[in-house]
């Protein structure tokens, strides 16, 4: 695990990178590893996406009367984060608004992500704060890749999605990571989407607005894992057609449409902070 920080509860080890502040590994009492090994096709494992969700057209944004790059999910994801605080069970890393960050975003900011293990729960809490002088506009998600399947030798095709909640808000696909204007019907409007690689042909499946807190993904002979969510909006699921993965995704906010012109701060999903404003958002992730 490297430079990793390892923190632990009593039947839950997790290993923390400070690059990109992204979970690395998530293992049981049994030492069963839950995370995607980010090996081919996808060498990530559970990035932070800050301050966009997948891209904004031309892979830049307006904020003024200029324009500045932006990259495919943001750039907190390949920062270096600094660790403010570690003991056994938690740590808290912040990435701060440097010459680098504005760059690409012309704001003063501090994302705070803190990590705590008990049990058999990671509860993952993040912090927005805009600390300059105008109003910050922002998206923010998590991307957690989760085994699939969750045990070698059962069926992939096997393992489902359960939402508490009925989901009947449409589902939204993105073309080249941008939002097309299709509606389709939500696939777990019955609360159950059995997984199949057939449903990530064309990319990700995004719910941008889930009436439901709580999820369970799970196997047929046992494994779960629940994920409950709070200040999220919205649930999409991702995978690469025959990867061994499955990602399960709180986000605030949603990608950019594809014809989507003007202010940053007009982009549809994103937050606006106001100067001196926070904004806090968590997820827990327990292993059944």
């Amino acid at each position: 695990m490297g430079s990793s920080i390892v923190i632990r509860g009593e039947k839950i080890a997790v290993a923390i990178s400070p690059d990109g502040a992204e979970p690395v590994s998530m293992r049981d009492e049994d030492d069963h590893e839950y995370l995607w090994s980010g090996d081919d096709p996808w060498h990530r494992h559970a990035p932070i996406l800050f301050p966009v969700i997948c891209r904004v057209p031309d892979d830049r944004i307006r904020v003024g009367d200029e324009t500045f790059p932006m990259p495919q999910h943001g750039f907190a994801r390949d920062r270096r984060w600094t660790v403010v605080d570690s003991a056994n069970d938690r740590v808290s890393l912040v990435l701060v608004s440097d010459e680098e960050t504005r760059k690409h975003f012309p704001f003063d900011f501090a994302l705070a992500a803190t990590y705590v293990t008990e049990g058999r729960t990671l509860t993952t809490h993040y912090t927005v704060e805009n600390r300059g002088d105008e109003p910050m506009p922002f998206a923010l998600g998590s991307h957690p890749a989760f085994v699939w399947p969750l045990e070698d030798g059962q069926p992939r095709s096997m393992h489902q999605i359960r939402f508490d909640e009925p989901e009947t808000a449409p589902m939204r696909r993105v073309v080249d990571n941008l939002l097309t204007p299709e509606r389709f019907d939500n696939p777990a409007w019955e609360r159950v989407v059995t997984l199949n690689d057939s449903w990530f042909t064309d990319g990700a499946v995004i719910l941008p607005e889930v009436a439901s807190k709580s999820l369970t993904y799970s196997s047929p002979q046992g494994r779960v894992v629940r994920l409950s969510w709070e200040g999220f909006t919205g649930i999409t699921l991702w995978s690469v057609p025959g990867a061994r993965f499955v990602c399960v995704e709180p986000w605030r906010g949603q990608p950019a449409p594809v014809d989507f012109v003007g202010q940053f701060a007009g982009k549809p999903g994103n937050v606006v902070l106001p100067p001196g404003g926070r904004e806090t958002l968590s997820y827990c992730v327990e292993l059944l």
